[in-house]
């Protein structure tokens, strides 16, 4: 007798979730870098505000004797006590959060056992480290700059900007069209270099992860559709407990007619080759009927592929890139413990789920040693109660098994959909971020410029204008940020696929136009967030500050 030995490798059930697994993992290896390069740079920005704006007090500390070390370390002690707190709050926040919401989406698919949390230390220790140097480092070395200049300069605010031309002043035709007030928010855009270059990469950085959030949701979504409507579009697999010879193949089909379309006989075997990922199972498909292509859709980037010869075979693409195969290479396969086989590939075809290797009943033949087996069909029906013509193939035309191709496509639709929950935090976390990063240096560019807005104030604008005047900046800079958030988000989304490592199921890495559009949308409806929020505070300004003399 044959003897199998079924590990756990061979259970659906735990090849399902390793694969749905190896998505967090891949996830997990890109986002948070990418969190925690956004993050470090509104800590950046905020504790560089802080320092100069407390300059005054600072210079006053230092003219009544207080000691350098001394007025840097309030300044130290604060940012650093923020760092460890956020750190640690964030660190066991997001240790329990997060595994609990990804745990429940899987469980409502595999139903296993209740999560066992497991803190990494080492993680918590490189967070709280670069948290300090974040803001401690970026604290002190502010600090030290201030320090050098004198107590008397220090007591006095700091000068404004001076402003600047733009490029577009050079261009007459274009700048002589612009009202006065979008010049004065062209010119005050590029006048704030520093807050141009953080507020721009801020936000690209939040739209690129908007983006890479759509992207791979547009990925993973449609891979049932797209391998069995597209690619295997059959409705059946049936299996026989005998081999079917041509007379008994014309018979069924004959018998079957009113409930089957269409009906192909074929001689499906297994085999192995050996990848860059380990040895991986092949289901072989062999026929001579002219009608597989009707069944099985053998193509790559939208041209048809012509079916193998004698002595060839067509491989799948996921299976061709793990061999590292091209069109007119040779695959070594493995047929069992003691025979081996050198095949020509004479095509590729676009596949998602399994490896599939076609060829011909000789070459079948040529390879295993023995003739074609037709203990197999792949068939198509019209009719729409797929499972009653299963049952009836199964009780009254003789098939041992019968697989319908509808139940698998629902099976990996329910996979894939167990992601979207995963997708959705991933999505609502890098919001949250550019909400804050948009808040913070919103905040930041009223409170630096709170003498020439009551400047502004004071020679009658409205509060409307006083909003727009500001707030115009705000959504040009969006603008630009969106703008550099599009090829970050291609390249970080591109990276992010390719760390998703599935073993039998490949994705068509694309970003759908509607996604770009959805997180470009998102990006600016933040920003107008921030614009209601921020409008209080404008209206909140004394006139009386701009007539305040700085002596």
């Amino acid at each position: 007798p044959n003897t199998y030995v079924l590990d756990r490798e061979s259970n659906v059930g735990y090849v399902n979730f390793e694969n749905d697994s190896s998505v967090v993992n891949g996830i997990s290896k890109v986002f948070p870098v990418f969190f925690f390069l956004v993050a470090a740079l509104v800590t950046m920005t905020t504790m560089t505000r802080m320092v100069e704006e407390q300059r005054t007090q600072t210079g006053t500390l230092k003219a009544i004797g207080y000691s350098n070390s001394a007025i840097v370390w309030k300044f130290i002690s604060y940012a650093g006590a923020a760092a460890i707190l956020g750190c640690i709050v964030g660190f066991f926040g997001g240790s329990w959060l997060f595994p609990w919401v990804i745990w429940k989406a899987y469980g409502m698919l595999y139903g296993f056992a209740p999560i066992i949390y497991t803190l990494d230390w080492s993680l918590f220790a490189i967070s709280l480290a670069v948290s300090l140097l974040c803001s401690v480092g970026v604290t002190y070395l502010t600090c030290r700059a201030e320090l050098r200049l004198m107590p008397a300069e220090l007591m006095r605010p700091k000068a404004p900007k001076e402003g600047k031309r733009v490029f577009l002043e050079r261009i007459p035709l274009i700048w002589k069209r612009l009202s006065f007030m979008v010049k004065i928010s062209l010119r005050n855009v590029f006048r704030y270099t520093k807050r141009l270059i953080m507020m721009v990469l801020g936000i690209g950085g939040c739209t690129a992860l908007l983006i890479t959030g759509f992207g791979i949701r547009d990925s993973i979504a449609n891979i049932a559709s797209d391998q069995f409507d597209n690619i295997m579009t059959y409705d059946f697999a049936i299996v026989f407990d005998d081999s079917m010879d041509t007379a008994a193949q014309k018979e069924f089909q004959t018998d079957t007619a009113e409930i089957l379309s269409s009906c192909v006989f074929v001689c499906d075997d297994t085999l192995e080759v050996s990848t860059r990922e380990g040895v991986k199972t092949v289901n072989v498909i062999a026929t001579d009927d002219p009608n597989i292509s009707t069944l099985i859709n053998m193509s790559m980037d939208g041209q048809k592929l012509a079916y193998p010869e004698d002595g060839s075979v067509a491989i799948s693409d996921k299976l061709a890139r793990l061999a590292n195969i091209s069109v007119g290479d040779v695959i070594h396969v493995q047929i069992d413990d003691t025979h081996e086989a050198d095949l020509p590939v004479s095509a590729i075809f676009k596949n998602f789920v399994y490896h599939y290797m076609i060829m011909t009943p000789a070459t079948y033949e040529s390879v295993y040693g023995n003739s074609c087996s037709y203990e197999a069909a792949l068939a198509d029906s019209a009719l729409e109660d797929t499972h009653s013509v299963a049952a009836s193939l199964l009780d009254d035309y003789g098939a041992s098994n019968v697989s319908v191709t509808s139940d698998i496509k629902d099976r990996v639709s329910n996979m894939m959909s167990s992601l979207n929950l995963v997708i959705f935090v991933i999505i609502f976390c890098a919001g949250a971020l550019a909400f804050v990063v948009l808040f913070n240096l919103s905040n930041i560019n009223v409170t630096e410029r709170i003498r020439e807005i009551a400047t502004i104030k004071v020679l009658g604008f409205y509060a409307p204008e006083v909003g727009a005047y500001v707030f115009r900046e705000n959504l040009v800079l969006t603008f630009l940020g969106s703008l550099a958030g599009i090829p970050m988000g291609i390249w970080l989304h591109s990276f992010v696929m390719g760390q998703l490592s599935f073993d039998m199921v490949s994705f068509l890495v694309v970003i759908k136009p509607v996604s770009y559009v959805l997180a470009i949308a998102m990006t600016f409806a933040f920003a107008f967030c921030v614009d209601l929020f921020m409008r209080p505070k404008l209206n909140k300004i004394n006139m009386v500050e701009s007539l305040k003399a700085i002596e």
